[in-house]
């Protein structure tokens, strides 16, 4: 259906397309063949030009260039509207799958916990499963909201001082078992004792995107280096993996919303197509940068934020 849809816009482009240069050629032939004639009528209504069927010439191609350009600006916007809507087709199968997966999970090992004469360890890491897998689809839920918010702009983030050396001291430790229960290795570079204005929450779901992202590019067995330091008048915050190179036609995209690295026949898991998305809202709301280093065919992505820095509160 996707690929009869886009044949057909291609051809109704190129039909559009040889009527109009079709018409063209006929113009061109006609007034070149009526030349004395149109003169003729331009003397008999007292234009004294004497190459009045140049003019007419010139006027009708410049008309008929103007019909192939609003034709190929049509072309280019029902393209980009295919492509909008295959993105968004993607992102729901994608949401749809990404919450499918810990339902079943919660399900499973909610009737682990109905059986009777259960043993206490069971229980426990069927109730931690459960509350693992409610975090996840949370955290999911939480994406999509932030990613209707800037999208549509409205209730910007309230800044405040934060600092960054215990929030980032807490949080590291709050996701290391996460992370490192996935099979990777988390390494932590903290030297920092600057302020920024920003919120909790804002660089929480940075972070998480930024890691989620670095984990499903690893292989099982690498390692995610974070690296927080301070630099003339702003704070660095560095996320770096051991995965696959981002091919450089893609690198420009990374941050478009839905877009999706890689294709969907590598094996690796998918995400929503709004992480990145998210990371580049929410760092510009707090009037900072973000780049992206990366090359194919060699191993490693490092994602690099600079915040300005705050004087701490009083």
């Amino acid at each position: 259906m996707r690929k009869r849809r886009s044949v057909r816009i291609a051809l109704t482009y190129a039909l559009s397309l040889a009527v109009a240069l079709a018409m063209l050629v006929v113009w061109v032939v006609y007034v070149v063949r009526s030349s004395v004639r149109l003169n003729e009528l331009a003397s008999r209504a007292g234009v004294t030009e004497g190459d009045v069927h140049w003019i007419v010439l010139t006027v009708g191609c410049v008309l008929f260039f103007l019909l192939i350009g609003g034709i190929t600006y049509q072309l280019a916007q029902s393209v980009a509207e295919r492509r909008y809507s295959l993105k968004q087709e993607e992102f729901l199968s994608n949401v749809t799958h990404e919450l499918r997966s810990p339902l079943a999970a919660i399900k499973l090992h909610a009737q682990t916990l109905e059986r009777e004469g259960l043993d206490p360890r069971t229980r426990a890491r069927s109730l931690g499963f459960i509350l693992q897998q409610a975090e996840r689809m949370a955290d999911l839920i939480e994406n999509v909201l932030e990613g209707s918010r800037l999208t549509a702009r409205v209730q910007a983030l309230e800044l405040v001082a934060v600092d960054l050396d215990p929030f980032f001291r807490g949080y590291f430790e709050e996701v290391r078992a996460r992370t490192e229960g996935q099979g990777v290795r988390l390494g932590v570079e903290l030297a920092t004792g600057a302020w920024v204005l920003a919120t909790a929450d804002a660089l929480h779901r940075v972070m998480d995107n930024l890691l989620d992202n670095a984990v499903r590019f690893s292989d099982p067995g690498g390692e995610v280096r974070c690296r927080v330091s301070d630099h003339d008048g702003t704070a660095r915050i560095e996320v770096e993996d051991d995965g696959v190179g981002i091919p450089k036609k893609e690198l420009p995209k990374i941050f478009d919303r839905f877009y999706q690295i890689g294709r969907p026949t590598d094996g690796r898991r998918r995400g929503s197509g709004l992480g990145l998305a998210i990371v580049s809202g929410l760092v510009r709301e707090m009037h900072g940068t973000i780049q992206v280093h990366s090359q194919e065919g060699r191993p490693g992505s490092r994602f690099v934020i600079e915040l300005p820095r705050a004087e701490a509160p009083a």
